[in-house]
């Protein structure tokens, strides 16, 4: 389903309960740019990266570039249809914040990137039409320190130069004049000049003496003078809490689809992407704030925020024979679609992937990414279950088995035709993910994988 501007408040009530009620949820992200280890401005390493070199590389990368679009696929089983029912969203990521923030986010677009997306039917268009508007939580912060400041901020004081000494000394004998009445005419004095009004440089003046001369008083701009009235504190704390309370909607609005990250956070739900590693590096930076300054670190906060998370490159290259054979993910779901079991439908409402093969759209590929963790699982399971009575052990035998089909080798199993596959996978509490959660696969790297939570 795609969610743009003129829709998103009105979804984002099922998009939220959509989160909270998944067994987990599956996600992408396209950006205006990727890391790049190699190239003009970077010397050949002639050796592999290590883990905290790649990360602080892709960090620089993200700190650069921006989040395009985010794909959210919310994925629940259906007792009765026996089914895994998918939910897909595909959000476009507008970088514009609202002008009355004060931000103007500047990022670097990446030639080859914006290619790649174009020849993949990208509309760049829609980013800045139809894109939602985020606030992170960074500068949420910002804004409100901003708000809070120009609240409590008095005007500096201009200069009243010589040509306006008697125009201040008029007005000041004015306001006192109706100050000392008793009895005036009215309950207010409009500052003006006899025909011609006054222009903005008399405003200000009016505004700064008054402040200093009569602070019992208050005054109010208008078109072509400025009126002075006595000060009301209910009317005037009326008035202050009316503008935060404008302001606090303003920034509730502001935060836009970042609600959406927020609810993702709280979830605390299994999250599962594919080469997952760029994309939660981005996700953060992009919607939460500055990243930490260690890949350590940053390991450490991720599984905080996520107890569970599940890469299915990493699944799709468990070992070290395999670790660096092609595992894109239109590759693997290609091998993977004609697998019946555990049966993957969309939801109703939801259908938009369901005759589309719309490759590099987010939404449509954090879809993928959800059904290639089925079907990867399924089958795995299925060959745990088909070693179980055999000698050895079962679970290496199941990889092994698992990896040979996925990448083609002449080893398939001469019992493959035949394997059970399961209709469900087993629960996301239970020990049967140990090998396979929180271990993210990160090629090119002398570790070549990245463990969470240590």
């Amino acid at each position: 389903m795609d969610v743009n501007n003129s829709n998103f408040r009105q979804l984002m009530p099922d998009i939220i309960s959509s989160i909270k009620n998944s067994s987990f949820v599956a996600i992408d992200l396209e950006l205006s740019g990727i890391h790049k280890t190699f190239g003009p401005r970077n010397a050949p390493l002639n050796r592999k990266q290590t883990l905290e070199e790649r990360y602080q590389e892709v960090k620089t990368a993200a700190e650069r570039f921006q989040v395009l679009q985010l794909g959210l696929c919310a994925v629940s089983y259906d007792e009765v249809l026996e089914s895994y029912i998918c939910r897909p969203f595909n959000f476009f990521v507008n970088p514009n914040s609202e002008p009355k923030f004060g931000l103007d986010r500047e990022y670097v677009v990446q030639a080859s990137a914006i290619g790649f997306l174009l020849e993949s039917g990208f509309n760049f268009n829609s980013t800045y039409t139809s894109g939602i508007r985020y606030l992170s939580r960074r500068e949420e912060r910002y804004v409100i320190e901003r708000e809070n400041r120009l609240a409590q901020e008095l005007k500096e004081d201009i200069h009243i130069d010589d040509a306006s000494q008697q125009f201040v000394q008029d007005f000041i004998a004015e306001i006192q004049e109706w100050v000392d009445d008793p009895n005036p005419t009215f309950d207010f004095v409009n500052i003006s000049t006899v025909g011609q009004g006054v222009n903005s440089y008399q405003k200000r003046l009016i505004h700064q003496v008054v402040r200093k001369k009569f602070p019992h008083l208050q005054t109010l701009g208008r078109p072509t003078f400025v009126q002075v009235i006595r000060t009301d504190p209910a009317a005037e704390k009326m008035k202050r809490d009316e503008r935060r309370a404008r302001f606090e909607t303003d920034v509730e609005r502001g935060i836009g689809l970042r609600h959406i990250i927020e609810a993702l956070f709280a979830s605390q739900k299994p999250l599962v992407g594919h080469n997952l590693f760029t994309d939660l590096i981005n996700l953060y930076e992009c919607f939460i704030g500055p990243l930490p300054s260690t890949s350590k670190e940053f390991a450490h906060v991720i599984h905080e925020d996520f107890p569970m998370v599940i890469d299915t490159k990493f699944i799709a290259t468990c070992d070290t024979e395999t670790a660096t054979y092609g595992s894109n993910l239109q590759g693997i779901w290609d091998l993977l679609s004609a697998q019946d079991y555990p049966a993957v439908g969309l939801d109703i409402g939801y259908t938009r992937y369901l005759t589309s093969r719309l490759a590099h759209e987010a939404g449509y590929d954090s879809y993928n990414t959800a059904q290639i963790l089925i079907r990867l699982v399924g089958r795995y399971q299925a060959y745990l279950n088909h070693q179980q009575a055999k000698n050895g052990d079962p679970e290496s035998m199941a990889i092994k088995h698992l990896l040979d089909y996925l990448h083609r080798l002449d080893r398939f199993p001469l019992a493959d035709h035949r394997i059970d596959i399961p209709k469900r996978f087993p629960s996301l509490e239970s020990d049967f993910w140990k090998t396979f959660s929180n271990k993210l696969r990160v090629n090119g790297t002398l570790e070549g994988l990245w463990v969470l939570g240590k």
